[in-house]
C-alpha cells in the first residue's frame, strides 16, 4: 500500500463521517491516543499534557503557538475524551483545513 492508497482508504473510511460512525478500528486508536496523551490519568488533557504531545512530534519556535491551538480546541482549561473524538473525527473526515480539528495535533505546517 502507497501513501496515495492509504490516504484514499482513510478518505473512504472517514469522510463526512461523525466519530460514532468511523470504524471500530479508527475508533479503537483514538480512544488509545487520548489514554497516552492523558499522562496523569484524570481523563483529560492539559495544557501541559497536549505540549507534549506536540513536541514529540515537531519542534516549535515557541511555545506560544501551543498555547493558542490549545485554546482552539479545548473546553475551557482542558480537552475531553468526547471532544477529542468529535474533533478527530473532523480532522480524518472534513476535507476543510481552517476547521478547528486541524489544531488538535498543535500548529500543522503548509505543504
Amino acid at each position: 500500500v502507497d501513501t496515495e492508497e492509504f490516504m484514499g482508504g482513510v478518505e473512504t473510511a472517514c469522510k463526512g463521517k461523525s466519530y460514532d460512525a468511523l470504524p471500530e478500528a479508527f475508533k479503537f486508536f483514538i480512544e488509545a491516543q487520548f489514554r497516552t496523551i492523558d499522562v496523569d490519568g484524570d481523563g483529560s488533557i492539559g495544557l501541559e499534557e497536549f505540549r507534549y504531545d506536540c513536541v514529540s512530534r515537531m519542534a516549535y519556535s515557541n511555545v506560544e503557538v501551543l498555547d493558542e491551538a490549545f485554546k482552539k480546541v479545548a473546553e475551557g482549561d482542558s480537552l475531553s475524551l468526547a471532544r477529542y473524538k468529535d474533533l478527530y473525527a473532523q480532522f480524518l473526515g472534513n476535507p476543510d483545513e481552517s476547521c478547528v480539528a486541524c489544531s488538535l495535533f498543535g500548529p500543522l505546517p503548509e505543504l
